[in-house]
């Protein structure tokens, strides 16, 4: 584990942001096709190798100021959900979302295997099964970078974009420049973008947890 310096700031919102700008961005939400419990057998799809059975409360799409919104929510589980994607990710180097954390789970902290749960995660898989992981953690500060022991087949490395409660509730809009991360972590140039996940963890504290995700996609610099 270590720690480096936390991205700078970003815009706070009292209301939903616009979608993703710029040159041929690629957007990746697709709530506006979903009413209600979202599809999972369509775009997006539960991670394989997920937990059987049903969730206590399965992803949902609501209307949140007039726009559709995903709606994640844990107790005592977790929830994980993908879409499978062909992005070039020299041409589209940044990835940037909307997300709103209503409740953390209590004592999660990403440094620890055993409290290793987030309201939030953001997940890119790139070709080669390695994966670059933004996370709202509830105790672990931002700029905190965890690679943990290979999980097999898949590498992934953990980043903290956002900690504690200080910014829950509020909509906030998050750049990271996922090529260049991919770059510092890996030590090697990334392959192709091969899916976006997006996760909430409760078990391991055997708490519970609450993130709403607004758009999400892909632009160039």
């Amino acid at each position: 584990m270590m720690i480096i310096r936390a991205a700078p700031a970003v815009a706070l919102t009292l209301g939903l942001l616009a979608a993703p700008r710029g040159a041929s961005a690629q957007r990746i939400d697709t709530w506006a096709a979903h009413t209600g419990l979202l599809d999972l057998s369509r775009d997006w799809q539960r991670y394989p190798g997920s937990s059987p059975g049903p969730l206590k409360t399965p992803p949902i799409v609501i209307m949140e100021q007039g726009r559709p919104v995903l709606r994640l929510e844990t107790d005592h589980e977790s929830v994980a959900i993908w879409r499978p994607v062909q992005i070039d990710s020299a041409a589209a180097r940044r990835l940037a979302w909307e997300w709103r954390v209503l409740k953390l789970p209590e004592g999660g902290d990403v440094r620890v295997p055993t409290r290793n749960d987030q309201a939030a995660r953001v997940m890119v898989l790139f070709e080669g099964m390695k994966a670059i992981i933004n996370v709202w953690d509830t105790t672990a500060p931002a700029g905190t970078v965890v690679r943990p022991e290979t999980f097999e087949p898949l590498d992934r490395v953990f980043m903290v974009i956002r900690s504690g409660r200080s910014l829950a509730g509020h909509w906030l809009r998050e750049r990271r420049e996922v090529y260049q991360d991919y770059r510092r972590q890996f030590g090697e140039t990334p392959r192709r973008v091969k899916a976006v996940g997006l996760e909430s963890h409760s078990d391991d504290v055997a708490g519970q947890s609450k993130v709403e995700f607004g758009a999400i996609g892909f632009e160039r610099q």
